[in-house]
């Protein structure tokens, strides 16, 4: 077991995790800045809340980027897409479960699914970065991936679908 990496990650997911608590505020703190609700979340939609994953990952992954052996990047990058994209996964899930069940919301398991997703994200991270098994990679894909959910995440802050994912459940 590699534990400079396990410390790595855990350091990175400590990191990303507060970033994504404080980044639920800045919207509120930048006097709603129109521009700021393009990478913060700016409602109480589903969908604004995974700018509370998304970005802290990335942001956060960027960095440990630069410190990482140049051998590792091409699996680096598509290991941490993969990593963002369960955790959004999760959340959706785990969010509309317990939401269906119970028939309301919770701020308390809300903010429990928040920090199960992240620890999930770097879980997965840390066990594929971790093996020494060799996995098919295919990195320009993985960079394109996330400047296109960037995209999405702009494009959807500004001209919303009519679906529940998008919509306040405040409204």
């Amino acid at each position: 077991m590699n534990w400079s990496l396990k410390k790595k990650e855990f350091v990175c997911f400590f990191i990303a995790s507060i970033l994504g608590v404080l980044s639920h505020f800045v919207y509120d703190w930048s006097n709603e800045n129109a521009v700021v609700g393009l990478f913060f979340p700016f409602n109480e939609s589903t969908w604004e809340h995974l700018k509370l994953i998304f970005f802290p990952i990335m942001f956060v992954s960027l960095v440990e980027y630069f410190y990482i052996h140049s051998s590792q990047k091409d699996s680096f990058i598509c290991i941490k897409l993969y990593s963002a994209l369960l955790a959004m996964a999760l959340t959706i899930v785990l969010f509309y479960t317990y939401s269906g069940i119970l028939g309301k919301n919770s701020d308390v398991l809300n903010i429990l699914i928040y920090f199960i997703s992240m620890a999930s994200a770097y879980v997965f991270s840390f066990k594929k970065l971790n093996t020494k098994k060799q996995y098919f990679y295919a990195p320009k894909t993985c960079y394109i991936g996330f400047a296109v959910l960037t995209l999405l995440f702009i494009v959807f802050s500004i001209f919303p679908p009519s679906i529940g994912l998008f919509q306040s459940p405040l409204q």
